[in-house]
């Protein structure tokens, strides 16, 4: 055992990267970001930044950008900024039109982009059950199946987020086994998805979670806190779907262990001609409060 202690340090130092890894970083021209998640039902919120080289800590706001909204191809608003240099629209987002911002940040080119969003699908049932089985410890696990309407006929992207109810916040559900033959289809432990394999109108998805506490009583197995739940089925443009995927895969290739991992590089998701953000949104449907007991 001695020995193994010895040689294990040994190896990690030989296996470890012996070439300098600099700090400093060829110059960048700083490139125009445009940041916007539409929701249906509020109105557009936008954040305009420069995109600048690795060691910048400070993000720059480009407060001094001049932003106009088109709705169906009609000048509609200019776009303020409020103090914390977000610019926010007067108008609410509306499924099926289609929106539209002409960027201007002084000294670079005129960024144009365009979205619409999905009428939203309606949710049919919820089914929750309390004891959907165990994870590796033993621990029962809840579940909840959603039925919702789809078109087989469409490519068409949704997003199912449960969010648990806390005395002072909401905070959204954890997966646990995923069982839905949807989901695993995608290949990535999220909860937002296309209909490619749904092959009827209606469809009956079922997430198995946890809600980050378990607890146990009298003649009462360890299980899952319950709380109260609010269901949300988001109907989501093709550029949100491919962003909220590739955000995954970007935050997981940041956050790798060294000793068991390979480290592996993901660019974030971008929709902006000429420059870098994201321009996309969802149309969402929200359920009664649920209030499951065990």
């Amino acid at each position: 055992m001695r020995k193994l202690l010895v040689i294990i340090p040994v190896i990690l130092i030989h296996c470890s990267c012996r070439e300098l890894v600099t700090d400093e970083f060829r110059e960048f021209d700083p490139v125009p970001t445009v940041n916007s998640i539409l929701i249906a039902g509020k109105p557009l919120k936008v954040q305009v930044s420069l995109a600048e080289k690795l060691d910048t800590n400070k993000l720059t706001l480009a407060v001094n950008s001049e932003i106009s909204l088109y709705i169906d191809g009609s000048y509609v608003e200019k776009l303020l900024p409020d103090s914390s240099g977000l610019f926010f629209s007067s108008s609410v987002v509306e499924p099926l039109r289609t929106y539209s911002l002409d960027v201007k940040v002084p000294g670079h080119e005129t960024i144009i982009c365009s979205e619409s969003l999905p009428s939203p699908s309606p949710i049919l049932n919820i089914v929750h059950t309390s004891r959907a089985g165990k994870d590796e410890e033993g621990v029962v696990y809840p579940s909840v199946s959603v039925t919702f309407k789809t078109n087989p006929t469409a490519k068409q992207f949704y997003e199912l987020v449960v969010w648990a109810l806390h005395e002072r916040y909401k905070q959204a559900i954890y997966l646990e086994k995923i069982t839905d033959p949807v989901l695993q289809n995608e290949g990535l432990p999220l909860t937002i998805f296309s209909n490619e394999i749904i092959r009827d109108s209606i469809y009956t998805m079922t997430i198995n979670y946890f809600t980050g506490g378990a607890s146990a009583g009298t003649n009462i197995p360890w299980h899952t806190d319950l709380y109260p739940l609010i269901i949300e089925l988001r109907s989501c443009t093709s550029s949100y779907y491919k962003f909220v995927k590739q955000k995954y895969l970007y935050e997981t290739g940041l956050d790798f262990d060294i000793l068991s991992t390979s480290a592996n590089a993901f660019q974030l998701f971008s929709n902006i001609p000429g420059g870098y953000g994201i321009f996309a949104g969802y149309s969402v449907v929200a359920s009664d409060t649920l209030f499951p007991v065990f």
